[in-house]
């Protein structure tokens, strides 16, 4: 009984410094606090110039699973945030592997941690993580309102529309009291104006 004890704190041990020997635990720090509002989007930032690599492997994944994994061209996302993060290619390169999260939701809450994936040597099969950043998002469900500009736009759009509209009546009003007027005028005309002979040239 007891050796069986003994080699399975000896298997335990064993797992526990493999783990931990698959990841590099640099730069270990605070997260990052980061805020967006449901339906934005938000950059995570995260940079890995600080690590020797030609050929830049990042994963950001939360602590339940994967989120994305960039390398090259090749490009995973996992299957909730299909389509709404990317680490684009050329800024990876460069060194700059910040997440972009599009179309934020109410659950994509919580802390992202950044990786980049690399090998122990040149002929090396298993790869180390380096850990890059960790990110703390949280999400405000207030919806996001329109700029004061984009308002005075569609004010303003609203308006000349009214005024197009107001166009033709406003021309037909004009025409109406013209003719009254005309009617009024005529009808109501002194009679010794109606009544008047008329100049004869040859009377001076």
């Amino acid at each position: 009984m007891r050796m069986n004890t003994v080699t399975s704190l000896l298997h335990i041990t064993a797992s526990a410094l493999w783990f931990s020997s698959s990841f590099d635990w640099v730069c270990a720090e605070t997260p990052i606090l980061i805020s967006a509002r449901v339906g934005s989007s938000v950059i995570l930032p995260c940079d890995w110039r600080n690590v020797s690599s030609q050929n830049p492997h990042v994963e950001w994944r939360t602590f339940v699973e994967t989120v994305l994994e960039r390398r090259g061209t090749e490009l995973y996302q996992a299957e909730e945030y299909e389509g709404r993060v990317d680490v684009p290619e050329d800024k990876l390169l460069k060194g700059n592997c910040s997440l972009v999260l599009k179309n934020v939701k109410a659950e994509d809450e919580g802390v992202y941690e950044s990786y980049l994936v690399v090998k122990r040597t040149k002929r090396a099969l298993q790869s180390k993580r380096v850990f890059l950043q960790s990110v703390e998002l949280s999400v405000d469900e207030t919806p996001e309102e329109p700029p004061e500009e984009h308002m005075s736009e569609v004010f303003t759009v609203k308006d000349k529309a009214r005024m197009i509209c107001n166009q033709p009546l406003m021309i037909a009003v004009s025409l109406i009291s013209c003719l009254l007027f005309h009617l009024f005028f005529c009808s109501h005309s002194p009679s010794h104006l109606q009544n008047s002979p008329k100049l004869n040239s040859n009377h001076f």
